[in-house]
C-alpha cells in the first residue's frame, strides 16, 4: 500500500515506518483502525493505562481534535487519516485549570455552601416545616456540589507532597470512626455495617485518602441497580510487611435499588478515584484490588505496617458523638438523601 506522507509517498509498510519512528519517542502515538489500536508505542500505554479500548473508536475516515479522560486528567487527541482505514493519534495533556485557580475555585464553593447552608436553616427557623422539601433540595444540591471538591482536592494535596511528610498513624482507629459514621448514615437504611478491626495497626499513610476511596467506591455501589443490604469494613494483618483492608458491599438479595442520586453522570474516561488509588500506591507502597460479583463487591488495599509510635503520655480514647454535618461521608452520601436534615 502507497501513503504520502507532505510530498513523499512511503512504498514499505506504513505501521513498520511509523514504528521506527515512535517506538523510542517520548510522544504518545498509536495507530488505529476500523477495529480498534493496531499500534501503539510505550509512552502511549503508559499515559492512557492498560485498558486502551475504553477510549472507543478513534479512526472515522476524518481528521480532528477531541478530549479524553483518562485517570481523572484530560487529554486532548489528533486524529489524523493515514488511509481509508486506518489513523494515526497523537495524545498530549490538555491545558486546564492551574493549582491557584481550582484553589480559588474550590474555596468559593465551600464558601458558598456555607453561606447557603446557613441560610436555609435561618429559612427553616421562619417558615418550619412547610418549606422542609425544598430546603432539603437545596441542602442535597449543595453539598452534592460539595463532594465532587474532595477527591480532586486530596490529589492535588498528594501531588504537592512526599510520603516523609505524612505523620504514622492508627489505621484501626481511623477505620473505626469511618465505621461508626457508615453505622449512623445507614442507620434509616435497613443496611447492617459489620466492623471487624484488628486493633493497634500503624501506618504511615494518608488516610484521609483511604477513606475517600472506600467512600467514592461505596458511592459507586449504592449508585448501581442492586440495593445494598451490608457494608463490611475489615482489617487484619496480612503478613510481616502489609496489613489488609477490605471494604465490602453485599448485595445478595439481588433486589432493585430505590435510591436515587443527585450526582451528574460523568464522562466514561473520568474517574479522579483512579488517579487517588495510583497516587496513594506510589507514595506509599499500597496494592488495591477490587472485585464485582453478583453477591458483592468489594475493594481491598494492603498497606504497609509501620512501627506504633512511642507515645510519652497516656493517651484516652476520643468519640466523637453526633454525625459532622461537612464531614466527608455525609457530603459524599448527601446525594441519596438519606436523613434529610429539615423535617
Amino acid at each position: 500500500m502507497l501513503i504520502k506522507w507532505g510530498d513523499t509517498v512511503l512504498t514499505e509498510n506504513y505501521t513498520d515506518y511509523f514504528r521506527r519512528i515512535y517506538d523510542t519517542s517520548p510522544m504518545p502515538a498509536a495507530i488505529a483502525a476500523d477495529s480498534g489500536f493496531i499500534y501503539c508505542n510505550k509512552s502511549f500505554t503508559e499515559l492512557m493505562g492498560a485498558d486502551i479500548s475504553l477510549l472507543g473508536a478513534m479512526h472515522t475516515g476524518s481528521s480532528y481534535e477531541k478530549h479524553i479522560y483518562s485517570s481523572g486528567r484530560l487529554f486532548k487527541a489528533y486524529i489524523t487519516v493515514l488511509s481509508d482505514n486506518e489513523s494515526l493519534v497523537n495524545i498530549s495533556e490538555a491545558s486546564s485549570f492551574s493549582d491557584a485557580c481550582f484553589d480559588v475555585l474550590e474555596a468559593a464553593v465551600r464558601y458558598a455552601v456555607s453561606k447557603v447552608t446557613s441560610a436555609a436553616d435561618g429559612l427553616y427557623e421562619i417558615c418550619g416545616s412547610e418549606g422542609a422539601e425544598l430546603l432539603n433540595m437545596i441542602d442535597t444540591s449543595m453539598l452534592t456540589l460539595l463532594s465532587e471538591f474532595l477527591i480532586p482536592e486530596e490529589i492535588r494535596i498528594l501531588r504537592k507532597s512526599q510520603a516523609g511528610d505524612f505523620p504514622t498513624e492508627s489505621v484501626s482507629g481511623r477505620l473505626n470512626s469511618f465505621g461508626e459514621e457508615l453505622s449512623e448514615l445507614f442507620a434509616k437504611q435497613s443496611v447492617h455495617v459489620n466492623l471487624s478491626i484488628a486493633s493497634g495497626m500503624f501506618a504511615r499513610i494518608d488516610m484521609r485518602g483511604v477513606i475517600l476511596l472506600l467512600t467514592d467506591f461505596a458511592v459507586k455501589v449504592l449508585e448501581g441497580e442492586r440495593s445494598v443490604e451490608a457494608v463490611s469494613v475489615k482489617l487484619a494483618r496480612h503478613n510481616a510487611e502489609n496489613m489488609r483492608l477490605v471494604f465490602s458491599c453485599g448485595h445478595l438479595m439481588g433486589l432493585p435499588s430505590q435510591l436515587e442520586s443527585e450526582s451528574v453522570d460523568k464522562p466514561d474516561m473520568y474517574s479522579p478515584a483512579e488517579e487517588l488509588k495510583t497516587l496513594l500506591c506510589e507514595m506509599f507502597g499500597c496494592k488495591t484490588d477490587v472485585t464485582y460479583s453478583v453477591g458483592y463487591s468489594s475493594i481491598t488495599v494492603d498497606i504497609p505496617i509501620a512501627e506504633t509510635p512511642d507515645f510519652k503520655c497516656l493517651r484516652a480514647p476520643v468519640k466523637t458523638y453526633g454525625r459532622s454535618r461537612f464531614s466527608d461521608e455525609n457530603v459524599f452520601m448527601s446525594r441519596f438523601g438519606f436523613d434529610a436534615r429539615y423535617k
